[in-house]
């Protein structure tokens, strides 16, 4: 089974497996030599949301996406599937550095980006699963919950109220999900459930009938201002778009740009309907433990859970 088998790229993650009517056989590559407008490096969500925003916002705009694999097979075809609107830092720091005012705009423009996913896919027919859940971080030890407690605080502190992130005690905690031992939990409605694989590969899909150009098993052997060197061509541009995300350390001069971290995942088979019965779950929202490792989840729509949890070994050089 090679890289450019489809039987490997199924072999990746569930759901890649799992989709029906796409061969998920590599686009025809570079052919040559090309000038475009704005070149985008790696067919992942960030090269094809940035391609689909380019077209829409004008649709003369030469744009070519160079993807080394199939779009979608590093970390957008093989994640948890959450779209979380919450930022990935402290809102506290981020507002003494920034300015309370312009954090805040922040945070509210990555809470309307969960719907701004929905409406897209919506639109432009993307069947990826998507459900508005919320989501759900549980305390089952003491010390979680006065974690709970804590993270709830914060987000008053900041101007974050209780329609956006809410403390639940343990009996409405557990009417949305039955867990052994749950003493509460926090809910926020801005999340929502995806299937990952489903939703990179509408999204290739889309931005080719905008018009964009997607090369696959195009490797980009080196980047620099207004250029993208390829075994099959080189790539002029105006703008040269970088989104090959945790691959970074595989282009030269970039070993320790950044340093690719994971997380390791499994999902059971589709549970039977008394299974859910008992534990509950038909918001389907996003699940974290309220521990330090991080561990999520999600019910599927085909009534699987899927789990994952941070804590995968880090590799040394970025290997």
């Amino acid at each position: 089974m090679t890289a450019a088998d489809p039987a490997f790229y199924r072999s990746r993650s569930l759901w890649l497996d799992r989709l029906d009517g796409d061969p998920l056989t590599p686009r025809a590559p570079l052919d040559g030599p090309v000038d475009v407008d704005v070149a985008i490096v790696g067919a992942g969500y960030t090269g094809l949301w940035t391609a689909y925003y380019l077209r829409r916002a004008d649709p003369g705009l030469r744009v070519a996406v160079l993807e080394r694999d199939v779009a979608g097979f590093g970390a957008s075809g093989r994640n948890g599937g959450w779209c979380l609107g919450f930022l990935p830092m402290d809102l506290e720091r981020l507002a003494r550095q920034a300015g309370h005012a312009p954090a805040m705009a922040l945070q509210r423009e990555m809470f309307r980006t969960v719907d701004e996913v929905g409406r897209v896919a919506e639109l432009e027919g993307i069947d990826c699963h998507y459900h508005k859940g919320g989501t759900l971080q549980l305390a089952t030890s003491p010390v979680q919950l006065h974690r709970l407690h804590a993270r709830t605080a914060q987000a008053r502190r900041v101007g974050i109220g209780d329609a956006d992130v809410d403390l639940l005690g343990p009996a409405e905690a557990a009417r949305r999900v039955s867990v052994p031992g749950l003493l509460g939990a926090v809910f926020s409605p801005h999340c929502a459930a995806i299937d990952p694989g489903r939703l990179v590969r509408g999204l290739a899909r889309t931005v080719e009938r905008h018009g964009a150009r997607l090369y696959e098993a195009t490797p980009a052997t080196r980047i620099r201002p207004g250029q993208v060197d390829t075994p099959h061509g080189r790539v002029r541009a105006e703008v040269v778009v970088r989104a090959t995300e945790g691959y970074t350390p595989t282009l030269p001069g970039s070993h320790r740009t950044v340093a690719p971290l994971y997380s390791l995942m499994i999902a059971t088979e589709p549970l039977p309907a008394s299974t859910w019965a008992q534990i509950g779950w038909d918001g389907r929202e996003t699940v974290a433990a309220g521990g330090h490792l991080f561990v999520y989840a999600q019910r599927t729509l085909d009534g699987r859970v899927a789990i994952g949890k941070r804590g995968a070994p880090y590799h040394f050089a970025s290997r």
